[in-house]
């Protein structure tokens, strides 16, 4: 996939969150945000790995063609623990998220994972909900009730899509997915609280601790509800 024009790229930085853990993060050079839908900014400020990941990732804004190029490895999201590579913002109340996205070459393992997140913390245990495409193209809405809980999911009865949508309307966390076009209709749902303020953003993850995969979402867009 061609990708031109200015990119936004992130240096190493280290932040702590509120339980005092080490969040190795990327801190956008661009300084550019926006708390509406829109086009040529990018919308997450911050990126960086979760858990024990061996690899480093990286991410990529392209303002020109609304393009994130993700590159992550970590060993799963799955069970009471997850790795893996996040770029994402802090945000209050309800919102949608949506992206068309794609990995980028054959991959290694038919489990890697991308796709739209919702995290109360950066802890690797953390309480979350995620629109999840796997590289086998089996997809659903995963989450976690509590930290340190096991991952449950909703599984979509379609495979492959290229656009997905995550969406907050109170407790209810919504996955909408569809192939070749925006997705209208709900394909998963649960219902979640989360605090007023949580991280929401995009994930790859390479379900292989030794691998980095790479994966884009582009045309993304982010509406306060």
């Amino acid at each position: 996939m061609g990708i031109r024009g200015t990119l936004y790229n992130y240096k190493l930085i280290h932040l702590k969150h509120e339980k005092e853990n080490i969040f190795t993060c990327y801190a956008d050079l661009s300084g550019h945000l926006d708390t509406h839908q829109c086009h040529g900014k990018n919308l997450f400020p911050v990126s960086g790995t979760i858990g024990e990941c061996k690899l480093e990732g990286s991410a990529t804004y392209n303002p020109t063609t609304n393009t994130y190029l993700l590159t992550g490895a970590g060993t799963n999201m799955w069970l009471n623990s997850d790795e893996f590579f996040m770029t994402c913002r802090k945000e209050t109340g309800d919102f949608s998220l949506s992206a068309k996205v794609g990995f980028v070459g054959n991959g290694v393992d038919p489990h890697r994972k991308l796709g739209l997140i919702i995290r109360e913390s950066f802890d690797a245990d953390a309480k979350y909900a995620d629109v999840c495409v796997h590289g086998d193209g089996l997809t659903s809405l995963q989450y976690r009730e509590s930290g340190g809980d096991v991952t449950k999911e909703v599984v979509w009865d379609g495979k492959a899509p290229d656009h997905i949508v995550l969406e907050r309307r109170g407790k209810r966390i919504i996955m909408k997915t569809a192939v070749g076009a925006y997705p209208e209709e709900i394909t998963g749902e649960i219902e979640l609280a989360f605090p007023d303020a949580c991280y929401i953003g995009l994930f790859v993850c390479s379900h292989n601790p030794d691998i980095l995969e790479t994966v884009y979402f582009t045309d993304v867009k982010f509406t306060k509800l």
